[in-house]
């Protein structure tokens, strides 16, 4: 179903309809042809003024027998569980001019909960590509429907609230159609100015603490405060030998267990699954090794050679060296860069320097979500969920041996009393 990709360039024309719904919904965009689909994802949603928060795929039917379908989705989407029959490929490995040939061509983009916002692609012209040429809007007409609407049947019910003075007097209907929303605005220099400016989650917004208790403050995270006074951020007393030793107990047992001459990988992971086993918690700990050796790597201390796992000449010292190993803690412990995440990992750090159990841990940190996510400060910027081998700041804490396990997840084992002086710590760096 795709095409050999163009030799030239060209300039595309792509009327961008959204389908199922009673009024107009439309955008006409110029794009580059050789654009891949998930950069033609972030257009798409510029264009028409979603989100870009849930989830969404891309679908183009054959001509070769009926039903037969070839879908694109997005990296990280569980893509080898589709129907029979249908062929899943990662969407950035796709360029436009594969699956759009001639004036006519048409691809499908689901986009929403449940892909319920369904629109179809339509190729209208193709011409030479200008110099200098830039994604423009060149018409369009409708709004975007809200986000909220998880799809056209509940858009429809609210066009008909709208509608209706009557409907629209009642709080008991729907609470965002007492919104100012126009079903019918279109604004061409708003739409393109979308399209030629960063979105908020494509920034990069780092900030402090200083920044975080200003965004949420105590009316709307009343905890904060006491909570912050308690963390101590601002203590330099000097931490004693004894902390040191507690806090790197655990890698440093590992490092010993690797040794001089190193380790086979698989007794490796075998081994310390073993050792990071807490049979107190029940059936519910899953083998930590691979993850435990991902964190030694990110920290410098353990590398692969010929199917062993041997110590770095870092990883030498910090096995003798408490101190040191404290230190590639400190340093080495991950805090998000920036988005929401960030302020979740710096609450946790506040919480666990304030000596928070993990229960009161967990709750504090949720009753936070909410005025976390209605901040854009603290939303801009690295929105996408890390996942890398380093983990988020609570897998490595609890990795490492230095704080419980989160509740709802493995239960509500202690932390270790050294978790406070490390939390302060980071939080410092």
């Amino acid at each position: 179903m795709r095409s050999k990709r163009r030799a030239v360039p060209a300039q595309y024309a792509i009327r961008i309809s959204v389908d199922n719904v009673s009024t107009q919904i439309w955008r006409r965009i110029l794009v580059a042809s050789d654009l891949n689909l998930d950069d033609l994802h972030s257009v798409v949603q510029r264009a028409m003024g979603w989100s870009g928060r849930q989830s969404h795929a891309w679908s183009k039917s054959g001509s070769r027998f009926p039903g037969e379908v070839e879908e694109y989705v997005a990296s990280g989407s569980n893509a080898e569980q589709r129907r029979a029959g249908r062929a899943a490929i990662v969407e950035s490995a796709v360029r436009l001019d594969e699956v759009m040939v001639s004036p006519g061509d048409e691809i499908s983009y689901r986009y929403g909960r449940f892909g319920n916002w369904r629109h179809t692609l339509t190729l209208e012209s193709s011409e030479v590509l200008p110099d200098g040429f830039q994604v423009v809007c060149a018409a369009g007409r409708g709004a975007c429907p809200p986000e909220e609407c998880v799809g056209p049947g509940e858009y429809e019910q609210l066009l008909g609230v709208l509608a209706s003075e009557k409907l629209r007097s009642h709080e008991w209907t729907l609470e965002w159609p007492q919104t100012d929303f126009e079903p019918t605005r279109f604004e061409i220099a708003e739409v393109n100015n979308r399209l030629h400016s960063p979105r908020p989650d494509e920034i990069a917004a780092s900030y402090d603490i200083a920044k975080l208790v200003e965004c949420l403050g105590p009316s709307r995270v009343p905890e904060l405060h006491a909570v912050l006074a308690r963390a101590g951020i601002d203590d330099q007393s000097a931490i004693g030998e004894l902390v040191h030793v507690e806090a790197g107990q655990r890698i440093q047992a590992v490092l010993a267990l690797i040794g001089v001459e190193g380790i086979g990988a698989d007794d490796f992971f075998t081994t310390v699954d073993a050792m990071l086993d807490e049979p107190e918690l029940g059936p519910v700990n899953l083998p930590q090794g691979r993850s435990l050796f991902a964190v030694l790597k990110k920290f410098g201390l353990v590398r692969t050679h010929k199917g062993q796992i041997v110590l770095t000449k870092r990883g030498q010292s910090a096995e003798r060296d408490a101190s040191m190993t404290w230190s590639v803690i400190v340093e080495g412990v991950p805090v998000a860069p920036g988005g929401s995440q960030r302020a979740v990992e710096l609450l946790v750090l506040l919480a666990v320097a304030a000596g928070m159990s993990p229960a009161d841990r967990h709750r504090f940190v949720a009753g936070a979500l909410e005025s976390i996510r209605s901040s854009s400060i603290l939303m801009a910027g690295a929105q996408t969920p890390r996942r890398d081998t380093s983990g988020s700041t609570v897998e490595v804490l609890g990795l490492i041996g230095a704080t419980g396990y989160e509740l709802g997840k493995f239960g509500s084992k202690a932390d270790s009393p050294c978790a406070v002086h490390l939390a302060r710590a980071i939080l410092r760096r």
